[in-house]
């Protein structure tokens, strides 16, 4: 190798030799720089998505301004712990479903955006009930540990009956499966979540800011 990359650590002097195209596409390319609130955060993840079953599970709100990284966090997050097929048994292991929340949230939107976070299979026709079923036993066999939510701020485009209707569906999801709930979202989200209108909290959950 020529001594003119000698000045390079060795992983990087076998991209010093590519064609100028080539390390355009790999300068561009997307690449994970750690600091430390999303150490933490990812950190919490980890603890949440091993957490052992019970009831009430703990859930955790991520909120900040737009651009603050919430989302690379996650797909970070989603990297560590992306689908895996167990040889053993013959099927397939999903830990985490990450969805966005539908621009204009209803529970059939909603039921339906969490069925293809899972690669689930259903006709339009489906019923909001058996979509909620099979929501379940998906879920189940897959193993899911964690539900993520990011844009949960678009529930504010609902009315207010509509946003209790959609966090108490989610909530009673989030328990009947007995995995963590993982919300993102803008200020604004973090504090509807904070203010149920039934005198108790969304969920029994901490709350992480990026922009504090």
């Amino acid at each position: 190798m020529s001594s003119e990359f000698e000045h390079l650590q060795a992983s990087q002097r076998a991209v010093a030799q590519l064609s100028n195209e080539e390390r355009i596409d790999w300068i561009r390319q997307e690449r994970w720089i750690q600091y430390p609130r999303a150490k933490r955060i990812l950190e919490r993840l980890s603890e949440l998505v091993d957490y052992p079953p019970r009831h009430r599970m703990p859930c955790l709100a991520i909120y900040g301004s737009t651009g603050m990284g919430k989302t690379r966090i996650v797909q970070k997050f989603l990297r560590d712990n992306r689908a895996r097929f167990d040889r053993k048994l013959g099927r397939t292991r999903l830990p985490v479903v990450s969805i966005q929340m539908p621009p204009e949230p209803n529970l059939r939107d909603l039921y339906e955006e969490i069925l293809i976070g899972m690669s689930g299979v259903f006709s339009p026709g489906t019923s909001v009930t058996t979509l909620r079923h099979q929501i379940r036993a998906l879920a189940e066999q897959l193993e899911v540990r964690m539900l993520i939510i990011d844009e949960i701020h678009a529930l504010l485009n609902g009315t207010p009956r509509l946003q209790r209707i959609i966090l108490t569906a989610i909530r009673l999801l989030a328990n009947d499966l007995r995995i963590p709930l993982v919300c993102l979202g803008i200020e604004e989200a973090n504090r509807a979540l904070m203010r149920r209108p039934v005198g108790r909290p969304f969920c029994g959950r901490r709350t992480a800011g990026l922009g504090e």
